[in-house]
């Protein structure tokens, strides 16, 4: 028989890995827009609250460290936990070191470089119908190309088109490169008096590709009656 005390031991054990959140390096997730933004996760199942929660970041700026603070709060949109900073521009590879606290105990270090967490602003779609009935689809990448951004990194970015039937399960993916601003949807390819929907992500190559935006906002757009 186990004594009072192993038994106490034992409850409390079993109610911490209940309870008890102990972050690892895979449940902090960072992105940065590549112009001012630097926005920071935290998600866990077992993850109770935000509060007291917070990311320490550094980084080197000619001969000293910036000196950030990023207070964790909960997400309007998931069950994470989000904070961001505002920075003066970023460098492709310039690292980034952040320290996770809860209160005063030190969690977790993790290590970023610039180009390795890049995630491009949402771009906002256009779609107009053309004399010939096709439909030419615009959008506005959100950066300034003589900005903080540069020009590079405006040539680095690629639009991800996805359209196809309102209500239906069958899309068409496109991908085009953001310098070339446009693409035509061609109507002899659709069906006639249907409603179609057009969203869309953006990546850049400074990382491969490897990390989109958020999805566009959706737009709509209806085909004759005869194509």
């Amino acid at each position: 028989m186990f004594s009072p005390f192993l038994m106490c031991e034992i409850i409390l054990t079993l109610i911490c890995l209940a309870l008890c959140y102990e972050p690892t390096k895979e449940d902090l997730k960072c992105f940065n827009d590549y112009e001012t933004e630097m926005k920071c996760s935290l998600s866990s199942d077992r993850l109770q609250s935000c509060s007291g929660y917070k990311l320490n970041i550094t980084h080197p700026v000619f001969n000293t460290f910036e000196k950030y603070t990023c207070i964790f709060e909960r997400s309007h949109h998931s069950d994470n936990c989000e904070c961001k900073i505002k920075v003066q521009g970023f460098v492709a590879t310039e690292i980034f070191s952040t320290t996770l606290l809860e209160g005063t105990n030190v969690l977790l270090s993790k290590i970023f470089m610039t180009s390795d967490f890049i995630k491009p602003k949402s771009p906002v779609l256009s779609v107009q119908k053309t004399e010939n009935g096709n439909f030419n689809v615009t959008w506005d990448d959100q950066y300034d190309k003589s900005g903080l951004a540069g020009r590079n990194f405006f040539e680095s970015l690629r639009i991800n088109l996805t359209y196809g039937i309102k209500g239906g399960h069958e899309n068409i993916s496109k991908t085009v490169p953001n310098t070339v601003g446009y693409f035509e949807i061609v109507a002899k390819n659709l069906q006639p008096n249907t409603n179609y929907i057009l969203t869309a992500t953006m990546s850049s190559d400074y990382n491969d590709h490897s990390i989109s935006s958020d999805q566009s906002a959706t737009v709509e757009f209806t085909t004759c009656k005869s194509i």
